[in-house]
């Protein structure tokens, strides 16, 4: 399997601390953790996470240009006095040594990391943010555009929009109740921003296309979450939530794309206007079901819708916060499973990439979830110890092959450690109701290991949980066929075909 793995987007040298609060004050697993405004120290130290990058094999190394680097303050007096050019050959540099460790290079615009001095005008809610980005963008792409091989404009940018103008977990947000109260309608401050990051992204797309010494491969990393409701009530909200988010952006960018970025961790379970914890289902440490079906469906549902466009889909992100490495294993093989059975059905899959190589920083969890195939020391030097799953993504990538053996030994460590009922860290905080708080947790709460098949293939939805859903299914059991199956036997070997990566 010709693979992808991204890098990481935001980092501060270690002799420049992150001292502006409000990207710092209210981020949970911040200060309890050693030397964390070093991040990785991919700014002045990029070698180490690109040695561990070309040691699994892979041939696209991701990362991304923080806006704020190049642009240190609004360009209200002209932009020569703004750009930080010593930042923009640093980039070009450690482009440079991308390529040296012979790995292409996908290279993101926009990260969730909107400058300050653009968070304290209103950001994305004003049309002057589209002018300044395109600023930023002329100045990246006249620097390096013969270095890039892949461009992502935006990442996730309705989970920007959300987390940072609608509920303000993020920085540069600050709603006030009314923009809350009225932010998912149609003249609501979400629709408003990404109106405005759609028309950057059009703008930054056709610009990177004439201005490009190459043909440029163009494309977004859209975040999609399975979403299914908790109950009977709750199938409005979800309908409601996926009208917002599944579909509009790209309809608005259709014939801008050369490729449509799908970024998915998993299942998202509503109740009311929350997401739901269902003790039955696995989690990970940050809240997200464990799903791999949900990939497979959802390929199938945007191939099905954008297919006239004619442009291939690459997985940009996919991982599991996971601290024990139990959980990551049998993930990454089903979901490289989910993807390959998409492609069987006619889905074009360019690349897949995992999320990620070491445990990094999150926005609103800090470094309280390990999303890492390598875990990083932060009281040795930053230090990296490659996890088991390290070494089993490096062997995917160099032999092209999900292999029974390793799919069964990685599902039997985690069925046994569920029997055993051991306990993980998770770092959502759960009301009363059952609901996850959007925020993360300073310190971890232990939850169990569940006892239930979620391979692909395997996973068997309960079905709605209100009572009276659940009445009518215990009327009907007497009278429905059961489907009997051994949700643990073992399937047959599967060889994964190449992800070919674009020339």
């Amino acid at each position: 399997m010709e693979a992808m793995i991204r890098g990481f987007e935001r980092y501060v040298k270690l002799e420049e601390p992150a001292t502006n609060c409000d990207y710092t004050h209210n981020v949970a697993a911040w200060h309890n953790v050693p030397h964390p405004e070093e991040r990785l120290r991919f700014w002045s130290d990029p070698d180490t996470e690109l040695k561990l990058a070309k040691d699994t094999g892979v041939s696209v190394f991701r990362m991304g240009v923080d806006w704020s680097r190049i642009m240190l303050k609004e360009p209200t007096e002209g932009l020569k006095e703004t750009v930080n050019f010593a930042a923009l050959e640093r980039y070009k540099w450690i482009i440079h040594r991308v390529h040296s460790y012979g790995m292409k290079v996908m290279l993101t615009l926009f990260h969730h990391s909107l400058p300050p001095w653009a968070g304290e005008y209103g950001g994305w809610k004003l049309e002057k943010t589209v002018d300044y980005f395109m600023d930023f963008t002329r100045l990246v792409v006249d620097s390096v555009s013969d270095l890039v091989d892949y461009w992502v404009t935006f990442n996730e940018p309705h989970v920007f929009c959300m987390l940072t103008y609608c509920a303000g977990a993020w920085p540069g947000g600050h709603p006030d109740m009314l923009e809350v109260a009225t932010s998912a309608l149609p003249t609501g401050v979400f629709n408003q921003a990404m109106h405005w990051m759609a028309i950057a992204h059009s703008k930054a797309y056709d610009y990177i296309h004439e201005y490009s010494v190459s043909t440029p491969i163009v494309g977004i990393a859209h975040n999609a979450s399975f979403m299914r409701p908790y109950g009977l009530f709750d199938v409005a909200a979800v309908t409601l939530a996926n009208s917002l988010t599944l579909y509009p952006f790209l309809d608005s960018i259709s014939g801008k794309m050369d490729f449509i970025g799908l970024n998915y961790y998993g299942q998202e379970v509503v109740s009311g206007a929350g997401l739901k914890l269902v003790e039955t289902e696995e989690y990970s440490e940050s809240g997200r079901g464990v799903y791999p079906d949900g990939l497979y469906r959802l390929l199938l549902q945007f191939h099905e819708r954008f297919k006239h466009l004619n442009v291939p889909f690459i997985i940009t992100e996919n991982g599991v916060s996971d601290e024990t490495d139990l959980i990551r294993r049998p993930y990454l093989l089903e979901h490289l499973l989910a993807v390959y059975a998409a492609m069987i059905m006619g889905v074009p899959v360019l690349g897949y990439l995992f999320w990620t190589i070491s445990d990094n920083w999150e926005w609103a969890d800090g470094y309280g979830p390990k999303f890492g195939l390598a875990a990083v020391d932060r009281a040795n030097d930053l230090a990296r110890v490659p996890r088991p799953s390290y070494r089993l993504f490096s062997e995917v990538v160099t032999t092209g092959k999900v292999t029974r053996q390793d799919r069964e030994l990685a599902w039997n460590e985690l069925r046994k450690a569920a029997k055993e009922k051991r306990t993980r860290p998770f770092y959502r905080a759960v009301n009363k109701h059952g609901l996850m708080y959007a925020g993360g947790l300073d310190e971890p709460i232990w939850r169990p290991y569940i006892d239930r098949d979620w391979r692909f293939g395997h996973y068997q939805v309960e079905g709605l949980q209100d009572p009276f859903s659940r009445l009518f299914r215990f009327i009907c059991r007497p009278f429905s066929p059961r489907l009997k199956l051994d949700s643990q036997e073992e399937d047959v070997e599967v060889l994964v075909v190449p992800l070919k990566a674009a020339s």
